[in-house]
């Protein structure tokens, strides 16, 4: 019994131990901003060009928001009821470009 609670613990803590520091710490987090007017872009939007360009096709600014133990890596985009998120970024992640 002792011996078999000992070996499950160190598996645990052995894969814990052995995990890459790339790999995500949490699951993504998606912000949905409610912007009604493009003027309200500017007051506090992290990219207001993409919220700008959400607004026009009738979509909502957002971020996609990935949690890695070196800090918290970005996506801009917008956001449809139907749809969900659509990334506007290329490969150019605000931080990381390797990010998923």
């Amino acid at each position: 019994m002792k011996l078999t609670l000992i070996l499950g613990v160190f598996l645990i803590f052995g894969f814990v131990l052995w995990a890459s520091p790339e790999q995500e710490i949490s699951k993504p987090l998606l912000r949905v901003f409610p912007a009604f007017r493009p003027e309200e872009c500017e007051d506090w939007a992290i990219r207001p060009s993409i919220c700008k360009q959400c607004l026009w096709e009738g979509k909502r600014y957002a971020q996609e928001i990935r949690f890695f133990e070196d800090g918290p890596y970005r996506t801009h985009g917008c956001y449809a009821e139907p749809g969900g998120f659509e990334s506007l970024e290329e490969e150019a992640k605000t931080g990381k470009t390797n990010s998923r």
